[in-house]
């Protein structure tokens, strides 16, 4: 609670000798409220920079947190598990660590999965950040995140869906990778069916950045299944009213 109310005492507890060791050794407790509560202190030390820093360079503390994400106690240890991975990957220099502790990211996508809303935006948040460092591209793809962030602007909460959207300036980066235009044409015909609606989402939130018009196969916009690209008749899709997101 201490940490909770004040930017002075985060500081102060953070300071402390062998606060965060024995916080961290709370992060193991078989007791689900000692757990949670010590997840929770960490959250509301890491608000404070130098907090980051002691976090990180606690030996096996990020482990630990990557473990609550995983297996927590409760459903609240793991949400705050991953606003702490959130926080912390705030520091551009720590997300090579977060996305380097075995499982981590495929924890999050499967708290972006089926979490609470909660639990969900606080994925996403943490799934940002570690989203643009180059490194992690490879780990996210094979953990299933950029269909899980996908999914959360097609078929998530409103909430969710706008934080999973991002800043325009993300869209406009994404439009511009080569063949991703080809790509999501192709998956909106091929695909399953999940993956041919969240595929057109994509095209109509990508076409509102960079793309401009973009044309589907027809059978692809209504949901149904084609053959290939050659053999369908082509529709514009019409772009969809313009939603505010946020801006990270």
């Amino acid at each position: 609670m201490l940490a909770k109310i004040g930017k002075e005492n985060r500081a102060m507890i953070g300071a402390e000798e062998k606060a965060i060791f024995f916080l961290n050794l709370l992060l193991r407790s078989p007791n689900p409220t000692a757990q949670e509560n010590a997840v929770t202190a960490l959250l509301n030390l890491s608000i404070h920079e130098a907090n980051k820093t002691r976090i990180i360079n606690q030996p096996g503390c990020l482990r630990s947190i990557v473990r609550v994400l995983r297996s927590g106690l409760t459903p609240e240890s793991k949400e705050n598990a991953a606003a702490t991975l959130f926080s912390l990957s705030a520091v551009h220099e720590y997300r090579k660590l977060v996305v380097e502790e075995p499982r981590g990211v495929e924890a999050l996508v499967r708290l972006l999965n089926r979490g609470s809303l909660r639990g969900k935006k606080d994925a996403v948040m943490a799934l940002l950040n570690l989203s643009t460092l180059p490194e992690s591209w490879e780990r996210m793809v094979g953990s299933g995140a950029g269909e899980a962030l996908v999914g959360a602007v097609v078929d998530g909460e409103e909430e969710v869906a706008e934080e999973a959207a991002g800043a325009p300036a993300v869209a406009e980066r994404v439009g511009r990778v080569p063949g991703v235009r080809r790509v999501v044409q192709r998956v909106a015909v091929e695909g399953t069916k999940r993956a041919r609606r969240k595929a057109a989402g994509l095209a109509r939130l990508l076409e509102r950045r960079e793309w401009g018009t973009m044309y589907m196969p027809v059978a692809a916009a209504a949901g149904g299944r084609g053959a290939d690209l050659g053999g369908e008749r082509n529709e514009e899709i019409t772009p969809p009213v313009a939603v505010p997101v946020a801006v990270l």
